[in-house]
């Protein structure tokens, strides 16, 4: 039978091991914060709101799914509030994007004009009881200088997916980050976006 000391002499170190490994908050710690290397990464929307400006006071819940349309005839405007959270600390050139999916497995709708607008906003209200586009519009205070465009247009012809960025220079990186967008009232347009694992709407970085 080994002897106590035996025993005790690799318990002890077992235990050094232990302690000099990181825990799990230390790593979580770590995620939060950019490590200066200039690699890119994405976060992609946690909550998407949509908004009737036609009807200022109407809340949703919030989803997943990316929809905006403008129709000149009915005059149907639908506009999206999406937050973007968890960017980490010293995150630097944010800019918008989206993805889309293989053809076979994903879901894009661009019909008329895809061309739509986005802007950063200052905030947020609360979202207990779903987003209207009235409590929105009080933090829709970039200026036109601070509007960026994204286009749809035609990319729900392709049958492989891909990925867009666009609005370099537009948005402020924050931990954070809330945007509202939009189609111009100029054109009819219609998109749709379903979000799965590889498709939706993001916040491109460098870290």
């Amino acid at each position: 039978m080994p002897s106590l000391a035996k025993l005790i002499t690799p318990l002890a170190a077992l235990l050094a091991l232990a302690k000099a490994l990181p825990t799990n908050s230390a790593l979580a710690a770590r995620s939060t914060t950019c490590t200066g290397t200039g690699n890119t990464a994405r976060v992609y929307a946690s909550e998407l709101y949509t908004l009737f400006p036609q009807e200022p006071d109407l809340a949703s819940p919030a989803g997943q799914d990316f929809h905006v349309q403008y129709n000149n005839q009915t005059n149907l405007t639908i506009a999206q509030a999406a937050h973007f959270s968890n960017l980490p600390s010293g995150a630097t050139g944010c800019a918008f994007g989206w993805s889309q999916d293989d053809a076979s497995v994903g879901v894009l709708v661009a019909g008329g004009d895809g061309l739509l607008l986005g802007r950063q906003l200052s905030g947020f209200p609360e979202v207990a009881q779903g987003v209207s586009f009235a409590a929105v519009s009080p933090f829709d205070t970039a200026g036109s200088d601070k509007s960026f465009e994204t286009e749809f247009t035609g990319w729900d012809r392709e049958v492989k997916g891909t990925y867009h960025t666009s609005g370099p220079g537009k948005i402020t990186c924050t931990e954070d980050v809330y945007l509202i967008i939009e189609k111009s009232q100029t054109t009819n347009g219609n998109v749709f976006l379903k979000r799965t694992e590889g498709a939706g709407i993001f916040i491109h970085y460098t870290c």
